[in-house]
């Protein structure tokens, strides 16, 4: 999942603009949130939730390579585990990818002592 976020990331990039990619992890009571961010082409909010969809693209083979499953494939991987995933995005501003994925119960458990 990882891997396929931060190739996203470095993929679709501004022309003439190096590539930025944070990650960053937090937890909250239940569970784990992880985030890919750029600093890319973004996304417009009206397509949030068709890029997550199996080959949905927003742009032609010519413009950026791939098959349109990736983040299909993260979503699946997500919601496998128990998680979410959602993006934040500003066209011309770049991406959030954001996913959950629920703390074992030692860890909650664990916590709470």
């Amino acid at each position: 999942m990882f891997q396929n976020l931060v190739n996203n990331a470095i993929k679709f990039h501004k022309p003439d603009v190096a590539s930025k990619v944070h990650i960053f992890a937090k937890q909250d009571e239940n569970n784990w949130i992880f985030s890919v961010a750029d600093n890319g082409i973004g996304i417009d909010p009206q397509y949030a939730d068709r890029i997550f969809k199996i080959f949905q693209r927003l742009h032609t083979r010519d413009e950026y390579p791939g098959t349109g499953i990736g983040l299909a494939i993260c979503k699946r991987i997500a919601e496998q585990h128990g998680g979410t995933i959602w993006i934040e995005s500003v066209p011309g501003y770049g991406s959030t990818f954001n996913f959950t994925i629920p703390k074992r119960k030692e860890e909650i458990n664990h916590e709470c002592e």
